[in-house]
């Protein structure tokens, strides 16, 4: 058996998904393989992931040559598979042509493919006529499904997969790393401001988000700005957004009309081998999405700990959230009920507070790499006999 699992390119959250995969199919004496379709980073900057790739790795089209690389890699993918003769391809999603190339691929030498998904009905405004055409055409003739949460399933049973074809697993990133480099800068704060100066003194929220207008950092601001009044200045938290973007200018202008230019902190991107520092000295994590299908950062500040303030709309509320147990849920269209969630982390005590981050800890436990790894292999006996 050689598995080949392809993803548009490899991060780090893809290569702990990929790690435990090669780790499951070496178990099973079968054959693996990665393919990427570009090795440049797009919009995360990963770092040095040289460290993490201890699995094969194959890429179609290198960094110098990503103008069209969906296109381009398209065309070049079917000799690129009839190279490695695999018998099962684990495709991301259905949307890019490189997807649709590779399950066309799988039709054409009947060899079993499988979709990997986290879109849910919520995501857009649809309509039924274009899904069902979308699932006749397209999505119908994968053999299995491989998605991230129960609203990614069923979503695909409401379009008319079979529901003992859908396996759960995607959506999962290294606990452990964010586990272990949060608590050490719990264990020695001094030393994670010494390597993350940036890190506010005084006790934050913390924000990891791309500054899009989807993401809805200004209606955070707004409710930060509220919250405040209502502590008073003194009290308050302080809050870091950490991310780039193309907001990124009016975010600062509002940062500079609400007057919150020294307690609004905007480090840019911070890299996946420096966040754990951030994680480690917050005191609660925010995430105001208007629309999110999943949202690892989600995954990552529960692994890290924390509390977690969290839009109801976002994909991963629904699994990894639970009101009032390890966070709050809010509207993310409602600034007051924002601020609510705000000032209700505040006013608990910090016992209350570490209590529920064991509690994220815990619920997170079950979106690890190797869950990525035992959803492929539950989805191979489901066509494979």
């Amino acid at each position: 058996m050689h598995v080949v699992v392809i993803f548009i390119n490899i991060g780090s959250y893809h290569a702990a998904r990929l790690r435990a995969a090669y780790s499951a199919c070496q178990q099973k004496g079968w054959s693996f393989t990665a393919v990427q379709v570009t090795d440049d980073t797009l919009e995360h900057a990963w770092g040095d992931l040289k460290h993490e790739i201890t699995f094969p790795l194959k890429t179609l089209l290198p960094k110098d040559q990503t103008s069209d690389y969906v296109e381009r890699a398209a065309a070049i993918l079917p000799k690129f598979l009839d190279n490695l003769q695999p018998n099962i391809v684990v495709i991301p999603g259905w949307g890019f042509s490189v997807s649709r190339a590779a399950l066309s691929w799988c039709k054409r030498h009947k060899v079993s493919a499988i979709v990997m998904s986290e879109t849910k009905w919520d995501d857009e405004q649809r309509q039924w006529w274009k899904e069902k055409l979308k699932f006749l055409l397209c999505i119908s003739k994968f053999d299995a499904a491989l998605v991230g949460g129960e609203l990614h399933r069923d979503y695909l049973i409401r379009l008319g997969f079979p529901k003992d074809r859908i396996f759960l697993g995607y959506d999962a990133i290294d606990n452990d790393y964010f586990a272990e480099r949060a608590q050490l800068a719990r264990l020695d704060p001094s030393s994670a401001r010494q390597r993350q100066p940036q890190i506010p003194a005084k006790p934050y929220f913390i924000a990891v988000t791309r500054l899009l207008k989807r993401k809805n950092v200004y209606r955070l601001l707004e409710a930060f700005a509220d919250y405040r009044q209502k502590i008073g200045e003194t009290q308050a938290w302080e809050l870091a957004i950490c991310g780039s973007g193309k907001e990124e200018a009016a975010i600062r202008n509002l940062i500079l009309e609400k007057q919150l230019q020294d307690c609004v902190h905007l480090p840019g991107f911070i890299a996946y081998q420096a966040i754990g520092d951030w994680y480690g000295l917050a005191n609660a994590f925010v995430h105001p999405a208007l629309q999110e299908p999943w949202g690892l950062v989600v995954n990552e500040a529960c692994a890290a700990g924390l509390p977690i303030l969290c839009s109801r709309t976002v994909g991963a509320s629904y699994e990894l959230v639970q009101n009032s147990k390890n966070g709050l849920l809010f509207n993310p269209d409602s600034t007051q009920d924002i601020t609510r969630a705000l000032l209700t982390i505040h006013n608990m005590d910090s016992n209350s507070r570490i209590k529920m981050g064991q509690i994220s800890q815990s619920i997170v436990a079950n979106y690890g790499p190797e869950n990525f790894a035992q959803g492929i292999l539950n989805a191979i006996p489901a066509f494979s006999h």
